[in-house]
């Protein structure tokens, strides 16, 4: 799998991220549920100037199987992270989570990877328990979890 940065990205490309953040299938399971085009154009561009935030769209030969995205990012210390499927696809959700720990570790150099999702998420909830994050804290809205990179960077069962 290999990813391409969203600065990267060509107009076609951008676009069709931005139909899949406002999907109906993905824009539920996001704290800001949907966003305009503008919007969508100028955080794109913001991108190229915060060394805090990177996103990616991840590619398996020519198909495009989802984005991956980090937050918060001090790099050798810890990230946030967060994926998304393309709307189109079903069961590369391992994958992703894959491609992100090995990125985060040996990219970013994190020791920490911090994740959210909305407490009505469990499949994501799910998927982030397979892969050894532990969860650590709840309100009303998300679960909250965080891996520490000492562990093993593949899921607890294939």
């Amino acid at each position: 799998m290999r990813l391409k940065n969203f600065v990267d990205l060509n107009e076609i490309e951008k676009v069709l991220v931005y139909g899949w953040r406002n999907h109906l299938k993905i824009a539920p399971l996001m704290r800001t549920q949907t966003i305009t085009l503008k919007e969508h154009l100028q955080f794109m561009e913001s991108l190229k100037q915060d060394s805090t935030k990177q996103y990616f769209l991840a590619l398996q030969n020519d198909e495009i199987l989802g984005v991956l995205c980090f937050i918060d990012i001090q790099r050798g210390i810890s990230c946030e992270f967060g994926i998304y499927q393309n709307p189109d696809l079903k069961g590369n959700g391992a994958a992703l989570m894959q491609k992100m720990l090995q990125y985060a570790q040996e990219t970013l150099g994190v020791k920490s990877i911090y994740a959210c999702a909305l407490n009505t998420n469990q499949k994501a909830i799910s998927l982030y328990q397979r892969f050894g994050f532990q969860f650590t804290n709840k309100d009303a809205q998300m679960s909250y979890f965080v891996f520490s990179a000492g562990g093993i960077c593949s899921p607890l069962y294939p």
